[in-house]
């Protein structure tokens, strides 16, 4: 399988270049979407999101799992192997299989990750603590609740206190994380998560994996919640046989 790269860095490229889903081929991906190098107790915010070309975000089963095909998870791989953070709703936990995150591992030596894990942390976002008992409690995990749930949510998840950022915005949730030495931060829905974000203004890149088919029916948008208008550029463009994968940067 091989994916073609069509633009890179905003710039069309005069012929595409073939990227094959292997070790090099992860290499190269991996430079192509490294994040910045970010000043002490910042953080980078990226969304990665699977659609179908009429716009569901979920299949017949109401998961992501009929929508994946081989283009976008190997991108997805390598993006998760450059995430400090994976940060997710716990709807969304609740229904996807969120049990062990992981991401390529032939990206570790050296690390791609700004914090140089082995394997990203999972922040979900609850404020009841109802978190799956399948999550592997092994794997660095956080909870992200308002200052009212926080405590009890705790106790709920059955996690220690160190590991529940309380926050009542985005933003809190992002310097919490940050406070944590996780400044990569992969945001993957729901879409009542990356709403939040956006009408914070604290999204800084929307990548997309448009799977080439379309199932009809009535899932939600990608994006959902308060209204906000926030202008985007096209930073790179894959194509392969089973999807289109988009980024996008925040305009300034």
């Amino acid at each position: 399988m091989t994916v073609h790269l069509l633009m890179r860095e905003g710039t069309l490229l005069p012929a595409p270049e073939p990227v094959p889903a292997d070790a090099d081929g992860a290499r190269t991906l991996a430079a192509l979407y490294a994040m910045p190098q970010l000043p002490p107790g910042g953080a980078q915010v990226r969304a990665m999101m699977n659609a179908t070309v009429d716009g569901a975000i979920s299949g017949a089963d109401g998961t992501s799992g009929p929508l994946r095909n081989p283009d976008d998870s190997f991108v997805f791989d390598v993006l998760r192997a450059l995430a400090d953070v994976v940060m997710v709703g716990a709807a969304t936990v609740r229904v996807e299989d969120y049990s062990s995150v992981l991401g390529r591992d032939d990206l570790l030596e050296p690390s791609w990750r700004p914090g140089g894990g082995a394997r990203p942390a999972l922040a979900v976002w609850s404020n009841s603590g109802d978190l799956p008992a399948s999550l592997d409690r092994d794997q660095p995990l956080y909870l992200l609740s308002s200052a009212r749930s926080a405590l009890a949510a705790g106790r709920r998840a059955g996690l220690p206190e160190d590991r529940v950022i309380v926050a009542d915005s985005a933003t809190e949730a992002l310097r919490g994380l940050a406070d944590r030495g996780l400044h990569a931060v992969q945001a993957e829905g729901g879409s009542s998560t990356l709403g939040r974000l956006a009408a914070e203004g604290v999204l800084d890149e929307l990548c997309f994996s448009t799977t080439h088919r379309s199932i009809g029916g009535s899932s939600s948008r990608v994006i959902s919640g308060e209204s906000h208008d926030s202008a985007w550029e096209l930073s790179s463009l894959l194509v392969g046989d089973h999807a289109t994968i988009s980024r996008y940067r925040i305009r300034p």
